[in-house]
């Protein structure tokens, strides 16, 4: 990110890490923004923590002199639905979904709060192309059934890449009068096929169930007046862009 130098922390020493901290850590690097990356995911732990982890972001970010801080939250507090904006009703579905509501009220209750508070964003993140289902699925292997619905589409859901994560960062690191809230995703919602052919991954057609759910997306006209970029991103370019990330990491 142009003009900024970040400074990655961590709870324990590792390649990349250039500040480690504890809970009883006092002292901490000068910063203008500070970016919450943590969070507990389902099957990682208790949930309730992500409650606990918003407060203390806001706790590092004061004790850094940050004027701004980044939380990362998920769709998931929308529950089901359509082309839901910054605006939509909240009505998770899951309890991953509310614990990040949870989280949120913790995040915007810091706003104003004092005179040293930073001004908290919080970015709502679609599926991450490599972190979801999906993805655990084809590298898991193995033939995978997927939902084929009276209109021969499989799902479609709103995914973000990490390149387009990045770019909703910048964003708000260098818009003046910061978003309380911004969805993030690409700009429009891919069906699940389309990934997995784009992956060179078998699968086999199944009846979608009644219960099943034709597409969720977000509305990302928000970030879309926030960046130069049109964040269209194929099925295609998604894969090539975890392959590449996956590749970095090993």
């Amino acid at each position: 990110m142009p003009n900024w130098l970040p400074i990655w922390a961590g709870r324990k020493p590792d390649d990349g890490v250039d500040f480690t901290f504890t809970e009883a850590t006092t002292e901490f690097p000068r910063a203008d923004a500070v970016l919450a990356l943590w969070g507990v995911i389902p099957g990682g732990g208790d949930l309730s923590q992500n409650a606990r982890l918003a407060k203390r972001a806001v706790d590092v970010a004061i004790a850094c002199g940050a004027d701004k801080l980044i939380h990362c939250s998920s769709s998931a507090v929308y529950g089901p639905g359509q082309m839901l904006s910054e605006t939509s009703s909240l009505l998770p579905s899951n309890a991953y979904g509310e614990a990040k509501v949870a989280m949120e009220e913790v995040a915007l209750q810091s706003l104003g709060a004092n005179e040293i508070s930073p001004k908290s964003s919080i970015l709502r993140l679609s599926n991450v192309v490599g972190a979801d289902s999906l993805f655990g699925s084809i590298e898991r292997g193995g033939q995978l059934a997927l939902d084929r619905f009276a209109d021969g589409e499989s799902p479609k859901r709103s995914y973000v890449t990490p390149r387009i994560v990045w770019t909703a960062v910048e964003a708000v690191l260098n818009e003046q009068s910061t978003p309380n809230v911004l969805n993030v995703a690409a700009s429009a919602p891919v069906a699940m096929h389309n990934l997995l052919e784009a992956a060179n991954h078998p699968f086999d057609w199944v009846d979608a169930p009644e219960s099943a759910i034709a597409e969720v997306s977000l509305d990302v006209s928000e970030l879309q007046r926030l960046t130069p970029t049109d964040l269209r991103v194929t099925a295609t370019q998604m894969i090539e862009e975890w392959r590449a990330v996956r590749k970095a990491l090993a």
